[in-house]
């Protein structure tokens, strides 16, 4: 079978140790994605090989793809607690480990010719600095765009050309300005104050989704020459919102 001729919709771009605890994960590639906030944007995901994201999540084992992202939740006895990542483990990140596991993605013989004139997202699942910077720089480098978010800023400062650094607070976001991230931050529901530095999530609900980030692409590190950051208010399914609420009310 000849890859370059068939260009399947999935493939396994890189496998290796986690740069973050050096346990085993895999970036797959997605072409296609009915993501209707990202629009039509070739999706990554960065998952455990060894296990499958929902185990991860109950056992602590996503650190390996995740770090210190405060969004994680906490492993307790066998269940996850407090979880306020907007992704849903079940659906996108599930089915890409169960067809890895299945062998549906054959491995990438050109990273980049799998992500030419592609708009590309970093990180659908899964925080990019788990993942060597250079997989990321091969994906992007013929692709008509990307996006990427990483929490791992403190110890990526490589990766500053090329994603946002996750921010939590505003304080926050001043650190990662200083030492010459932009940032995207997530605030809490009701509570989206901008820094002077900032604007409002062109996709989001709370300002209209007047744009997709297929047709924004705002989010793509200091690299790009733009000097803003980005701010949404914090979002996700009904038990996410239900954690977020207890946070917002503990604050």
């Amino acid at each position: 079978m000849n890859y370059k001729m068939k260009k399947p919709n999935g493939a396994i771009l890189w496998r290796g140790a986690s740069r973050l605890d050096g346990q085993p994960i895999v970036v797959i590639g997605i072409r296609t994605s009915s993501n209707s906030k990202t629009g039509r944007m070739l999706q990554t995901y960065i998952i455990r090989a060894d296990q499958s994201p929902i185990d991860a999540i109950r056992n602590g084992s996503d650190a390996s793809i995740c770090g210190i992202c405060p969004h994680r939740g906490i492993a307790v006895n066998g269940r996850n607690t407090g979880r306020t990542c907007y992704v849903n483990i079940g659906q996108g990140p599930t089915v890409v480990y169960k067809a890895f596991q299945r062998g549906s993605y054959p491995a990438c013989e050109d990273i980049e010719e799998f992500g030419e004139r592609q708009l590309v997202r970093l990180g659908t699942y899964g925080d990019p600095g788990a993942v060597p910077r250079w997989v990321w720089q091969s994906l992007i480098k013929s692709a008509t765009g990307h996006t990427g978010y990483t929490h791992q800023w403190h110890t990526r400062p490589d990766l500053r050309g090329i994603v946002m650094a996750s921010a939590d607070n505003a304080q926050s976001a001043a650190v990662a300005h200083a030492d010459g991230w932009r940032t995207f931050r997530v605030a809490m529901p009701n509570h989206v104050s901008r820094l002077k530095t900032e604007s409002i999530c062109p996709a989001s609900a709370e300002a209209g989704k007047k744009l997709t980030c297929e047709t924004c692409l705002a989010c793509h590190g200091a690299g790009s020459g733009r000097k803003g950051s980005i701010v949404i208010q914090a979002h996700g399914g009904f038990a996410v919102m239900a954690n977020v609420a207890t946070l917002t009310a503990a604050a």
